[in-house]
């Protein structure tokens, strides 16, 4: 894949030493899941929601009879499972903002800094057979259809609701060894508490060690 000329972290600069030196920290989806912050937590992260204006039909098995419902489909892969390291195609005051953060790191590298962090995540034993995945987040429209396969558990998470295109996000995203399994759902949407399923999983972190990066970024401060 081609890769943007440039890519923007946006961190407390308490932790910029350490990233510089190439501790990249990898957060599992539902870390982001159960975040109570509005413009980083997603109770929908490596799910797809497929919410059509109108009610659907669906015939129960056990009479045969069809029934309307106000419903979704969704589309989702295991949370705990995949780690990602989220970055922005944009260098922008306002992402600063958004992020909560007084610094930013500039990636002027894009490509060398995947390779490295490729090579440190297939040295992990427990890593899925993939490797690492990457690539711009595509924004939706839960009532509209998407390009993408939404029944393949690897392109779900590069999915996220149209609410959170300003991000302009790419992600760096690995799994261990049995994620990325399928999982379909039709969900009543009066009865279906997203926050509440969100908080059944277990966040978790992830340090991948690449050496240091000092030679592939520029440092800016929010002033």
């Amino acid at each position: 894949m081609s890769f943007p000329e440039k890519l923007y972290k946006y961190l407390p600069s308490e932790y910029l030493t350490s990233t510089i030196k190439g501790e990249i920290l990898f957060r599992n989806f539902t870390y982001f899941k159960q975040h109570e912050d509005k413009t980083r937590g997603d109770y929908l992260e490596a799910i797809h929601r497929d919410n059509p204006n109108n009610e659907i039909t669906i015939t129960a098995q056990k009479d045969g009879i069809p029934r309307k419902y106000d419903a979704s489909f969704l589309n989702s892969t295991d949370s705990d499972l995949i780690f990602m390291f989220c970055t922005s195609l944009d260098f922008s005051p306002d992402l600063y903002k958004d992020f909560n953060c007084n610094a930013c790191i500039e990636i002027i590298d894009p490509t060398e800094l995947c390779r490295r962090i490729r090579v440190a995540v297939r040295r992990k034993i427990s890593t899925h057979k993939n490797g690492l995945l990457s690539g711009a987040i595509n924004y939706y429209r839960p009532n509209q259809p998407v390009e993408q396969n939404i029944k393949d558990a690897m392109a779900l998470p590069f999915l996220k609701d149209e609410i959170y295109s300003g991000q302009n996000e790419f992600r760096f995203v690995f799994g261990v060894r049995k994620a990325f399994k399928l999982k379909q759902q039709i969900i009543l949407n009066k009865g279906y508490d997203f926050r509440e399923e969100a908080m059944k999983g277990s966040a978790k972190s992830r340090v991948v060690k690449i050496g240091s990066i000092e030679d592939i970024v520029i440092v800016h401060k929010d002033t």
